[in-house]
């Protein structure tokens, strides 16, 4: 395929995935080879291996954080039972826990600053956190309702895929090649990951 033509036809394959339409792996092959092709496939399997990464201090914090809920969840069950003195204790109790949590956590961000990537919120000293299930912190991969929606996006196949395109086409025209940050995207793997079982922390 000579260059004119293989730039049209990229172009048109990044304008199908800007649209959401489907983009065959033959026409990909086309434009990018066999060995791009085994290329995508590659960094779409280390991408779905990332996913399964959860860096130790934060599941630490995760597991402290569950037990301060728990502990706020029964506060819950007490008052609504109209037994208000074990209600208190319990919510004091869940304060307490989710204070040390919190306080844990700063500990381990101010060491290491890449694990703020892996909280849905900034805890940086002298931010005000919220004792409670609605304002506690919680892990990117946390199932959570309260879970805050800003954390980093998901890349998927079509990310990588159109990533690859724009790579090529960049070559073909003489300019340098772009990647995801000029995507919009920070990194090239995702921290949005599966969840825990049980309890929705």
């Amino acid at each position: 395929m000579n260059n004119p033509k293989k730039i049209e036809r990229i172009k048109m394959l990044i304008d199908r995935l800007d649209k959401n339409q489907p983009v065959t792996r033959g026409s990909l092959s086309r434009v990018l080879g066999e060995v791009g092709v085994g290329n995508l496939d590659k960094e779409w399997g280390a991408e779905l291996k990332s996913r399964t990464y959860k860096p130790k201090e934060i599941v630490e914090y995760s597991k402290r954080v569950r037990r301060g809920l728990i502990y706020y969840a029964l506060g819950d069950k007490q008052s609504l039972k109209g037994d208000g003195y074990k209600a208190r204790k319990s919510f004091h109790k869940a304060e307490s826990i989710l204070e040390n949590a919190v306080e844990y956590l700063r500990e381990v961000v101010t060491t290491d600053s890449s694990l703020r990537l892996w909280i849905d919120r900034d805890v940086g000293f002298g931010i005000e956190v919220e004792l409670c299930p609605v304002g506690i912190p919680r892990p990117v991969w946390s199932t959570s309702n309260y879970k805050s929606q800003s954390s980093l996006p998901k890349v998927t196949k079509k990310d990588l895929a159109r990533e690859m395109l724009q790579t090529e086409l960049e070559k073909l025209v003489g300019r340098e090649p772009l990647d995801l940050v000029n995507l919009g995207f920070g990194t090239k793997r995702s921290f949005d990951i599966s969840s825990f079982s049980g309890f929705k922390f």
